[in-house]
């Protein structure tokens, strides 16, 4: 078969903060028009970009929205003690039989029973060649990403917030037929400050692919919508391991009843020029905030001397299948949209244990036990998976028969916690085992009836380090214990 057709040529390289490089050459390109792109350097983007100056973090959050009108989707979203909210952005993707693109989507504070019109702006839309104009791409339908800065309307507030969306009542297909509405999901980006060394880089915009249009000399040929443009987030290297944090939107990979093994897709991160530290995520887009939208959040791991990460999303099996668009198929590879990409990079080295700590935080950030990415070895125990569930329950457990027991000399200070939020275990032992964590620390995560239980050694005589992942949860800081010259 064809291999996969990548757009060449020189980079166009665009600077944001460090720097962006949409892997692709023309001098005529329409910014976000099937490509990510860095945000535009507008008047009305101003308050933007300078928040991407100041901000450290990107925490997202999003929702599909196919249960429009009966059902409005449902984001929540925290923002602890600590973080310092920068902008907040929503993002939505529909398809409309017309290029009168619904701009316009309502937003609910929950509990506040007022509804609240916004108006956003396109951003990128599907385009026939690149440079070119506007066409029909999936559903023979007009394909767009609209994005709003609702910052201002205090939405999102320090705290648990769960917003109501609904609206988007001008969408029409050319054929409602297809099984789709058009209404295809919406997301929170919240860009924050939380005191840490972080540079931040965001790239959004429009860019759809499907196999089915990736093959030179098919009658379904197109040269936009065969595959996306890659991503490349430049940044200077560093003298030693450090862990970058990378979020993305994508909407209309899954609909009812379809699995990730039905649609598969395959997210590409390279970093840097060693093919040895390839990241390559198989069928993880599977409508995991609802139908036709998934929030992607990973930990990356950023060696020594590495000096960007560039992201892909093919539409495609894995291992490649010879699959070939004019015969019958066995296997249909994810059409989607990608909407947004933010990348966070700590400018400060990981910090490894030394000392038993008392006090560990996490980040969870979604993800089944195969994400775990740390040194433990056979130390580390993983079981279960909650899906990527938004919102989870955590407890601890005495013994992996005992899950009902709770585990003595630790307290979970964060019992509940969302995506992107920080979750807080410390030490509660008496006399001898007062100050310190336990030699192993044992949690137990629950959400919509699943649960999946941790493991972790964390008495430092094996390697614990900020940047550990543990199945959903990532490492961000630990407190030592007193006294550490005594153990």
């Amino acid at each position: 078969m064809p291999s996969k057709l990548k757009a060449s040529g020189s980079k166009l390289a665009i600077n944001l903060l460090c720097s962006v490089s949409i892997l692709f050459s023309a001098s005529t390109l329409s910014e976000g028009n099937e490509m990510l792109g860095p945000i535009a350097n507008t008047t009305d983007n101003q308050m933007l970009i300078e928040a991407l100056q100041r901000g450290s973090k990107i925490r997202i959050s999003g929702t599909g929205l196919h249960s429009l009108p009966e059902t409005p989707g449902t984001i929540s979203i925290d923002v602890n003690p600590g973080e310092t909210i920068e902008r907040v952005l929503l993002y939505w993707q529909v398809f409309d039989e017309d290029l009168a693109y619904d701009v316009d989507i309502d937003v609910e504070r929950m509990g506040s029973g007022v509804t609240t019109p916004v108006t956003g702006t396109v951003i990128g839309e599907y385009v026939e060649g690149f440079g070119g104009s506007p066409d029909t791409a999936f559903y023979n339908a007009y394909s767009a990403t609209i994005r709003a800065d609702i910052t201002d309307l205090n939405l999102v507030q320090m705290g648990t917030n769960t917003l109501l969306i609904s609206g988007l009542d001008l969408i029409a297909l050319p054929n409602p037929n297809f099984g789709d509405d058009g209404r295809n999901g919406a997301g929170i980006m919240v860009i924050y400050s939380d005191g840490s060394s972080s540079s931040l880089q965001l790239v959004d915009g429009h860019d759809a692919a499907w196999w089915e249009r990736n093959y030179p000399g098919s009658v379904k040929f197109s040269e936009t919508l065969g595959s996306t443009v890659p991503v490349r987030f430049n940044f200077a290297p560093s003298t030693s391991e450090r862990f970058a944090n990378l979020s993305m939107f994508v909407s209309s990979v899954e609909g009812s009843g379809q699995t990730g093994d039905d649609r598969p897709s395959v997210v590409i991160i390279r970093v840097g020029n060693d093919a040895a530290n390839e990241i390559k995520d198989v069928n993880v887009l599977m409508g995991n905030r609802g139908e036709e939208w998934d929030d992607y959040v990973r930990n990356v791991p950023i060696p020594a001397g590495v000096d960007f990460v560039e992201v892909e999303i093919l539409s495609q099996t894995d291992p490649l299948s010879d699959l070939n668009p004019d015969e019958p198929k066995t296997v249909d590879p994810a059409s989607f949209v990608w909407l947004a990409a933010g990348l966070s990079t700590p400018q400060v080295s990981e910090n490894a244990c030394e000392c038993r700590p008392k006090t560990l935080t996490f980040t969870y950030v979604g993800g089944s036990c195969d994400a775990s990415n740390n040194d433990q070895g056979d130390d580390f125990k993983c079981t279960g998976d909650l899906n990527n569930a938004p919102t989870i329950s955590v407890t601890t457990f005495r013994h992996k028969f005992r899950l009902d027991e709770t585990q003595r000399d630790i307290l979970v200070l964060t019992p509940t916690v969302s995506t992107g939020g920080e979750l807080t275990v410390t030490a509660n032992g008496q006399r001898g085992r007062a100050g310190r964590l336990p030699a192993q620390t044992k949690l137990l995560l629950s959400a919509d009836g699943k649960v999946q239980t941790l493991d972790i050694h964390t008495s430092c005589s094996i390697p614990l380090n900020t940047g550990d992942q543990f199945g959903p949860l990532v490492l961000q800081s630990f407190v030592s214990r007193d006294n550490c010259e005594v153990e």
